[in-house]
């Protein structure tokens, strides 16, 4: 059985795709912004919450599910039953994938009005058929994930950026340069979500052509038992999909897929609150729609996709964190559970609380250098906060789906969105769109607490949380002083230079020295380990020889 040393490398690759993912991301946000401004952004915005939602309503959990069956079949060896769940979960994926699609173009008006400006409408039909398309992309992205095989997931999401991030950036140029105003260059752009799912899956067609022929899973699988050690006297509870009929197993994919997706919803409920109740509630607040479309640009496409840069690597933490864990309940190692939930919020903590701390210290720098002014940092420095709370959530969500218990997470959900909904109709009207913020941070909070009480109801934690949280937390206070002197000292020297290079140097001094701070305090202080840093892929073994030599590890 692949201890969490597997888990740490798979996780590893996961995120290093998704830095990679989203450096391209932030690049394209900023070029997109200075093509079509604020308003042209917000429009874009609005179709993305919905689309997100609706993406998860269409699989329903599948991918996630097809992870956790696979990697209980792996452990058993058993490569046929893990392709079938595969095959069963691809034909269920691609009608709900299909309805989505079809009923999100055909109401498009409909959804353009509830969120509070009729001209997005064609940029939510623009990416109506991604509905279909990515459903099919994450279903193969699971299989993969299931046999802890994270690179086919790590190339697809590269390659499946570049041509998204391709197409939004001309598309967007070509359609201004023609005339045809925001409403068309934010559509234009919101299409780049169906050609990257396109290449993304034939990337992982050839992937999976390529493992079929070689035989790669058969020997991955015989590598499961063969590591199993004690866990392989239960092959007796190992599980029998396979000689199930398909209805029998179409069930039980349900039963685990629907609560796993409602779970998911976290994130995407929540920005679908702001979507349907900010820009409204502005204008009932005497703003005009060009401004209330404009603060809302501000909110979802600068504060809140800075704040969420976080959750998508806590997002590969988890996908490599749900069939490490399943894998171990399935073999009935309490033991083994543990310590993966423990090294996936190690992990997850490790990177969303310097984040945290980075982004509070040197909001207004960030803001200015990739939005040309700071008219969005009061609202960056906020969700800074729920960027710890919403990575938590993602790996405690994983955790828990691991072992079976995906109603938790749902419920976590239902207590997150009450909260921001209540909380958004009492601070927007006070606070603007800082006052959205706010209500962000304190619901992701909530769930993310309310997910941890639960979790160690059932896993033996122990006094783990004085590791995995209040070391990286010392380490990022260091790091935030030191950032913040950085700051503040390049503020008196006064150098002669534009408002936007100015904010480039600083922050780029600030990130670079706040690296550096983080990483030798953690070292110092034990938050990180010799076997933890050893395990990430290619550098991680000559760091740690390098920090053995001078005496920091």
């Amino acid at each position: 059985m692949p201890s969490s040393r597997a888990m740490v490398k798979g996780a590893a690759i996961l995120t290093l795709a998704a830095i990679l993912s989203k450096v391209m991301g932030s690049i394209y946000t900023v070029f997109l912004q200075n093509v079509i401004g604020d308003s042209g952004m917000g429009l874009y915005q609005m179709a993305y919450p919905i689309y997100a939602t609706l993406l998860i309503i269409s699989t329903a959990g599948f991918p996630v599910a097809v992870s956790k069956f696979v990697s209980e079949h792996a452990a058993f060896g058993d490569v046929e039953s893990a392709r079938r769940v595969y095959r069963v979960s691809s034909v269920l994926l691609g009608v709900l994938g299909m309805v989505t699609a079809v009923g999100l173009y055909l109401f498009a008006a409909q959804f353009a009005r509830i969120s509070g400006d009729p001209r997005s409408v064609y940029a939510i039909r623009a990416i109506a058929p991604a509905l279909f398309i990515v459903p099919m992309v994450s279903s193969l992205r699971g299989y993969f994930q299931g046999w802890q095989q994270m690179k086919p997931t790590a190339i697809s999401q590269l390659i499946e950026q570049l041509i998204r991030v391709t197409t939004i950036l001309c598309g967007a140029y070509i359609a201004i340069r023609l005339g045809m105003g925001n409403p068309i260059a934010a559509a234009v752009a919101a299409f780049g979500a169906v050609t990257g799912g396109l290449a993304a899956w034939g990337v992982l067609a050839g992937y999976a052509l390529r493992a079929r022929k070689h035989g790669r899973l058969e020997r991955a699988s015989g590598a499961h038992q063969g590591s199993a050690g004690k866990g392989a006297s239960h092959r007796d509870h190992a599980p029998r999909e396979g000689r199930r009929s398909t209805r029998s197993l179409v069930w039980q994919l349900i039963y685990y897929a629907v609560p796993v997706s409602l779970g998911a919803l976290v994130i995407p409920i929540i920005s679908n609150v702001d979507a349907l109740t900010v820009t409204n509630l502005l204008k009932h607040q005497g703003f005009t729609q060009e401004a209330a479309t404009r603060a809302f640009g501000l909110l979802s496409g600068r504060a809140f996709k800075l704040a969420m840069l976080p959750a998508t690597l806590a997002s590969s933490v988890g996908a490599a964190l749900l069939p490490s864990v399943s894998e171990a309940h399935t073999l009935r190692n309490a033991d083994g559970i543990a310590e993966r939930v423990q090294t996936g919020l190690r992990m997850t903590a490790l990177f969303s609380i310097p984040a945290a701390v980075g982004l509070t210290v040197l909001a207004r720098p960030i803001d200015i250098m990739l939005f040309r002014n700071a008219a969005g940092y009061h609202s960056i420095q906020i969700l800074a906060i729920a960027t710890v709370f919403s990575t938590l959530q993602i790996a405690l969500a994983a955790s828990l789906q691991g072992i079976g218990r995906v109603f938790i997470p749902f419920h976590s959900l239902l207590l997150g969105t009450a909260v921001k909904i209540g909380l958004n109709l009492l601070l927007v009207p006070r606070y603007g769109i800082d006052g959205a913020a706010m209500a962000t941070a304190v619901s992701y909070g909530l769930a993310a607490l309310y997910n941890l009480m639960a979790l160690r109801r059932i896993v033996s934690l122990g006094s783990s949380a004085r590791d995995w949280l209040l070391r990286p937390l010392v380490a990022s206070g260091i790091m935030g002083a030191f950032t913040f002197a950085v700051y503040r000292q390049w503020e008196r020297i006064h150098v002669i230079l534009s408002t936007r290079l100015d904010a480039t140097v600083v922050t780029m001094l600030g990130v670079g020295i706040g690296i550096v701070v983080y990483l030798i305090a953690l070292l110092v202080s034990g938050g990180l380990t010799d076997r933890e840093l050893s395990a990430v892929p290619k550098v991680g073994r000559p760091l740690a020889r390098t920090f053995k030599r001078i005496g920091i590890l």
